[in-house]
């Protein structure tokens, strides 16, 4: 299966874009986002050998089960190819609460891997895979 990514011109960069996203015919096309979570939806959770077993499967699959349920993805399975922003983001454009999801994640990595890290290092975790992300944050999980 190929990884979930947002096509080139979302989120958009330009003003107008950014003035008129959701706007029907103004703004940028956001009817990928069914494709999406028809994509995520039909993903197995054998798949989620993909991340290779042990704690580095445990942190993926704790951190794709809250995303799952906050957001409305259709299964609970992340690949490490996926993109963070478009997993962390949802698979609507009119998303409900991500802040929420986000919230519950770091609560998550705090009680069940002593994973506690600063305000500082999510922001820019939008750019990265959801390999990449798991992979960080197991460097700095309780032993």
């Amino acid at each position: 299966m190929s990884a979930l990514q947002f096509p080139n011109h979302f989120p958009p960069k330009d003003r107008w874009g950014k003035f008129f996203i959701g706007v029907r015919w103004l703004g940028p096309d956001i009817s990928f986002f069914k494709q999406l979570k028809a994509h995520q939806g039909n993903r197995t959770s054998e798949q989620m050998s993909a991340w290779g077993g042990g704690k580095k499967q445990r942190l993926a699959q704790a951190i794709s089960s809250v995303l799952s349920r906050n957001l409305g993805w259709k299964s609970e399975v992340f690949l490490p190819e996926d993109s963070v922003a478009v997993a962390f983001h949802g698979p609507r454009f009119d998303f409900s609460d991500p802040e929420c999801a986000f919230e519950e994640v770091v609560e998550v990595l705090s009680k069940e891997f002593g994973v506690n890290m600063p305000e500082s290092f999510w922001p820019q975790q939008g750019e990265r895979t959801f390999g990449e992300l798991v992979n960080e944050l197991l460097a700095h999980a309780d032993a």
